[in-house]
């Protein structure tokens, strides 16, 4: 079942995001999807250097202080355009949160990188830390059909 993300999740992620590809790939994508769909005033545009850099500006200052009034409501309007940017990893697990396909997809992934990390020799750590993420993705996956099928077991669902 997809929910809508509060705005401090969202943030949160935008976050962690930028920290990983940088500022201005995030404000690129954020403003040329907002402007893409209708645009407005909220963001500039990120057309050239002087653009991206105040698409940067608007878009930390939006998010950064989204638990204020000022920006709550800006914040509010730009995060379906952030959601519709965001790695589809991330957004499903924003919108999804607790769904066991997601959870099974990404125990998956953790599953694999486990399983390379020993086939490619890694450092013991690095194998010993992916098992770790494996190990707890499954237990994430486990955890979440066995809520579905005890709201099952008590009629919650059909």
């Amino acid at each position: 079942m997809k929910i809508s993300p509060s705005v401090e999740a969202v943030a949160a992620e935008l976050e962690m995001w930028a920290a990983a590809v940088g500022w201005k790939t995030v404000a690129g994508l954020v403003a040329g999807a907002y402007h893409a769909n209708g645009g407005g005033e909220l963001l500039p545009r990120a057309d050239s250097a002087c653009g991206l850099r105040n698409a940067i500006q608007r878009l930390q200052r939006i998010y950064r202080g989204c638990d204020g009034p000022r920006y709550y409501p800006q914040a509010e309007i730009l995060k379906f355009v952030v959601l519709s940017v965001l790695p589809a990893e991330t957004r499903a697990r924003l919108e999804s949160p607790g769904d066991p396909v997601l959870l099974a997809a990404l125990a998956a992934k953790e599953g694999i990188e486990a399983v390379n990390a020993v086939n490619l020799g890694a450092a013991p750590q690095a194998v010993i830390k992916e098992l770790e993420e494996a190990i707890s993705a499954f237990t994430a996956t486990k955890n979440a059909i066995q809520r579905n099928w005890n709201m099952c077991e008590v009629g919650m669902y059909g």
